[in-house]
């Protein structure tokens, strides 16, 4: 790599993308949602069908965008543990697949409110809203392991300061917690979630934003690259 630092500002670029685009999204189609009403739903997303669109575009770019931070992230990465390194990319990757998967069910609901019979077309398409809710919990779960995977990293590289390695450990062990818990224990857990959620995101954030600001010492880099 000729330029570690300019690997890790565009990695950083990208991920700010990634955390700004992935708020809009969720904020958008949470915004439109009415819990335990599909009619005001329904006509939420009629009323703003070119937001919920945008919201959509959002997630896929996010997706795409977060590709290009694994593949950036391993070139970095590999200088410290290549087979953690290629572990922890592969989990990246699941991530961002099951996350653009799942966007088929809020397209569905665009598809399914042209449906002439109303009633069950917005039943329909909340149950379909529902599945996009839980894929997006599950993607979390795998980037939950994958900020885990990348704090191990992190402590053990010589080019980043150690305490960007604790922030994205609190950052997985948040999205560990609130996702997979509540599919384990919805109960006892569900509600958890959203305490978790800005502590996780501001874990990853601080991240980004060395990564975009600081990038990471090269010639530190290079010396760990070449044992």
């Amino acid at each position: 790599m000729k330029s570690p630092r300019l690997n890790a500002r565009i990695a950083g670029l990208l991920y700010l993308f990634v955390v700004i685009a992935g708020t809009f999204a969720l904020v958008t189609v949470s915004g439109l949602t009415v819990r335990g009403d599909p009619a005001a739903t329904a006509a939420n997303i009629i009323a703003s069908e070119q937001l919920y669109r945008l919201a959509i575009a959002a997630t896929l770019l996010s997706a795409i965008a977060y590709t290009a931070v694994v593949a950036l992230l391993y070139a970095l990465f590999k200088a410290v543990n290549r087979p953690l390194a290629i572990v922890s990319a592969f989990i990246g990757l699941a991530g961002c697949a099951v996350s653009a998967t799942f966007l088929v069910n809020q397209l569905a609901v665009l598809a399914l409110l042209e449906s002439p019979n109303a009633a069950d077309a917005q039943e329909l398409a909340r149950h379909a809203l529902r599945l996009a809710s839980l894929g997006n919990t599950l993607s979390l779960v795998f980037f939950g392991f994958y900020c885990l995977t990348l704090s191990a990293l992190a402590f053990g590289a010589t080019f980043l300061p150690r305490v960007l390695g604790l922030c994205l450990l609190i950052a997985g062990v948040g999205w560990l917690v609130g996702n997979l818990g509540a599919m384990v224990a919805p109960a006892m857990l569900g509600g958890v979630s959203r305490y978790l959620i800005p502590v996780s995101g501001l874990g990853e954030f601080i991240f980004t934003l060395w990564l975009l600001v600081m990038g990471v010492n090269p010639e530190r880099w290079r010396l760990q690259a070449a044992h």
